[in-house]
């Protein structure tokens, strides 16, 4: 036990080492917060109904957030080295976490840990993936990128070394699986991998959508990247996440992301979709006003009359499809009075949006030059991020799971995109690290 609360400690610490040992650009304040808020974490997790559960679960929490917001940050450039680095990290700790959260039956009390893991996490991503773009001269913008024309993107994609090891990977842990798993266990793993490079194909041209200004490519991409995150998550808790699929979970996943942001890239490229032009000095001439309507309010009217649609002729509908209601459990497992269907739908609708919106403010805020910015919207986003977790964990029938959580959330990026919009604006919080600027040298 001692040991883990160390390896908690030392990654907490490591900003330290950032700041004076690799004398990068660091605030005192990102060293010191990741340090107290983790040590605030273990006393918490003293007082909790088991110590080493409690522990296991702030681990995984911290290094999936750490790793989200590295990956984070590192989908948005043109690395496929670094990206899959941090994939690899993302996607594992996120499978170990929610297996946590699953065995545990959703134990209300670990949100604290949860939003300490987030906020610990986070702030000591961020540093380590700002250090690595500075160092590898890693930028965000598609639109600069000589590799995305027209004839060298096969070649670009060809010569990924990555992109051939975790193909290469996929399929040898396929025919493992095939020669030492029992039938049942192979088609599950079959069913993860197809799941799973969907899902982060999609997953990762939404996450970039969302850094960028187009409302309908988020709303496409979301509905997509939704729809298969949310049927992979409820399938794998259907069938109590086993850590034999950790694998190939990680592996398809990974692969997706890469492969995902390669085609955004493409995309961005084509479309020249830049992730700071909303900070830029504005055109001339004045977009017009059918124009506007048609990019910016109509995609928010056509999702909405969707999400109310399916809230409130929910049974006809899947009535229609051949399905039953499945009773449903309120996300908060602490809450065990009987409520009414149609608020456990809304309430989860609300979690939803609220988790979409503010996993798109935590993400552009975690990509951009403001700290302050980006601590601000951790809080609120752990505890969202928790009861969707929770939900998903306590209902987890696809049928009535999947369309209102991923038009939801569409929503809820569409609204997080243009809240960020505004604050970025206010803030002048660039995507980039800006490289300090080169004094010239005074004559002897």
């Amino acid at each position: 036990m001692e040991l883990m609360i160390f390896s908690l400690l030392a990654p907490s610490a490591s900003v330290f080492f950032l700041k004076y040992r690799l004398r990068f650009n660091a605030s005192l304040g990102s060293c010191i917060t990741p340090l107290v808020v983790m040590y605030l974490g273990i006393i918490v997790a003293t007082q909790l109904r088991d110590f080493g559960e409690a522990i296991g679960f702030m681990a995984a929490a911290t290094a999936q957030f750490a790793s989200f917001v590295f990956v984070s940050r590192l989908r948005q450039r043109g690395s496929f080295f670094w990206h899959a680095m941090a994939a690899i990290a993302s996607n594992g700790t996120w499978y170990a976490t929610v297996h946590i959260l699953k065995v545990s039956n959703a134990y209300w009390l670990l949100f604290i840990l949860y939003i300490l893991g987030i906020v610990t996490g986070r702030l000591v991503g961020v540093g380590w993936a700002q250090y690595i773009e500075s160092r590898y001269k890693l930028k965000s913008d598609a639109t600069r990128d000589d590799r995305l024309a027209p004839d060298k993107r096969l070649g670009f994609i060809m010569r990924e070394k990555m992109f051939w090891v975790l193909t290469a990977s996929l399929i040898g842990y396929a025919v493992y699986g095939y020669a030492n798993f029992a039938e049942a266990m192979f088609k599950s793993l079959l069913t993860v991998i197809g799941l799973g490079l969907l899902q982060s194909f999609f997953y990762a041209i939404a996450t970039r959508a969302s850094a960028r200004g187009s409302n309908w490519y988020i709303v496409v991409a979301g509905l997509l990247g939704g729809v298969t995150f949310y049927i992979n998550a409820a399938y794998l808790m259907s069938h109590q996440m086993p850590m034999q699929l950790i694998v190939p979970y990680v592996l398809s996943t990974v692969l997706g992301s890469v492969t995902g942001a390669f085609f955004s890239m493409i995309i961005e490229y084509v479309s020249k979709l830049a992730p700071d032009s909303h900070l830029e000095k504005p055109a001339q001439h004045e977009e017009k006003k059918d124009r506007t309507w048609l990019g910016k309010q109509l995609p928010y009217v056509v999702v909405m009359a969707l999400a109310l649609a399916w809230i409130f002729c929910q049974e006809p509908l899947l009535k229609f499809f051949g399905y039953s209601l499945s009773p449903l459990k309120f996300p908060i497992a602490v809450v065990t009075a009987e409520i009414p269907r149609i608020i456990i739908l809304l309430t989860a609708a609300l979690i939803f949006m609220l988790d979409s919106a503010l996993h798109t403010l935590t993400s552009r805020a975690g990509n951009r030059s403001h700290t302050g910015y980006h601590v601000a919207t951790l809080i609120p986003k752990g505890l969202a991020d928790f009861s969707k977790v929770s939900y998903i964990a306590l209902n987890n029938k696809i049928p009535d799971l999947v369309p209102m959580a991923v038009l939801a959330g569409c929503l809820g990026s569409l609204f997080g995109k243009d809240i960020s919009e505004k604050i970025e604006k206010w803030l002048q919080a660039r995507m980039d690290v800006e490289e300090p600027p080169v004094t010239a040298k005074q004559p002897a």
